[in-house]
């Protein structure tokens, strides 16, 4: 009996350094996983932010809004509101197209983000372009004009 408990007593003392290796062996896997995750969500989020601008600039110029900021021409009024109610930054890029001009005809608001990386730790998240593009009807006619991506200021 007094063996077996001495056994018991001098069992960890062979495996001290056990630990510590597997640690440093699986940490650097845990944090790529744990870091890959934070930034997949950010970029999804980010992704779901250039739908709502996209959807957002479609509804306003789908009911031909005539905001009263921005630039001289109604589609630039119609990006910069839309730059206003999703609080974009200057990397947001929009272009409002349209095929007629008459109700029911086909318009196109265009989205396009630079994301921004939240941890910065893996590389392939750098450089990202998110694109959302919304197609829809128009209920009014449109008298604004087609415009090339205009950056939100």
């Amino acid at each position: 009996m007094r063996t077996l408990l001495k056994k018991l007593r001098n069992r960890g003392k062979d495996e001290r350094g056990a630990a510590l290796v597997e640690f440093a062996i699986v940490m650097p896997l845990l944090l790529v996983l744990i870091f890959g995750m934070v930034e997949a969500g950010w970029a999804f989020n980010s992704q779901l932010d250039a739908t709502h601008a996209a959807r957002e600039a479609g509804r306003l110029a789908a009911v031909n809004a005539t905001p009263v900021n921005g630039g001289g021409n109604q589609s630039i009024k119609i990006i910069f509101e839309t730059c206003d109610r999703i609080d974009a930054s200057a990397d947001v890029s929009m272009r409002l197209t349209r095929t007629g001009s008459q109700i029911g005809g086909e318009l196109l608001a265009e989205v396009r983000h630079q994301y921004q990386p939240l941890v910065g730790f893996l590389p392939f998240f750098n450089g990202l372009t998110l694109h959302s593009e919304i197609s829809m009807r128009l209920e009014q006619t449109a008298t604004w004009p087609n415009t090339g991506f205009v950056a939100c200021p």
